[in-house]
């Protein structure tokens, strides 16, 4: 393994090396080693890291970045306190996740891709969250609020707020 500026701390390596016990071709293991990756580094993966997980998995830095760039999942600029993501392809859509999406805008004072201005909420809009039968949905950092309502967003957001004072 090389030493440089980005590297896993001695306990996620270990779960690199469990993990690798089970992926005896390594770069099978590549997307849990990202999100690893994001997990050690604040939820998105800074430059360098793409360069030493290709390493570790033993395949080259396009395909790594290919990956990365492929899956809403994984970001490559820091999000915020709270990464808000919003379905609206067609299911989502036909029930409310474009209006979802407009309401957060407004609501936030950002758009899509954006952070506030206080690094507290980011906002991503994507195509599928998996969860169609649930809709509108909407991801905050890692916890699916499905079925939502722009009166329980506001009353979401209202409390977030509250709770930073």
């Amino acid at each position: 393994m090389r030493l440089g500026t980005v590297r896993f701390s001695e306990a996620v390596l270990k779960e690199v090396e469990a993990l690798f016990a089970r992926y005896p071709v390594k770069v099978n293991a590549l997307l849990p080693l990202l999100h690893m990756a994001q997990r050690e580094n604040g939820g998105w993966l800074q430059p360098g890291w793409d360069s030493y997980i290709a390493e570790l998995c033993g395949t080259t830095l396009n395909h790594v970045r290919g990956v990365i760039t492929f899956y809403n999942m994984y970001r490559t600029s820091a999000p915020g306190k709270y990464h808000i993501m919003v379905c609206t392809c067609l299911p989502c859509g036909l029930c409310g996740g474009a209006e979802v999406m407009e309401h957060l805008e407004k609501r936030l004072g950002i758009h899509a891709g954006e952070t506030t201005g206080d690094g507290m909420f980011s906002l991503e809009e994507v195509q599928c969250l998996a969860a169609c039968d649930q809709a509108p949905l909407m991801v905050v950092n890692e916890d699916m609020q499905k079925r939502i309502t722009l009166e329980q967003i506001d009353r979401w957001v209202e409390d977030t707020r509250a709770k930073k004072a």
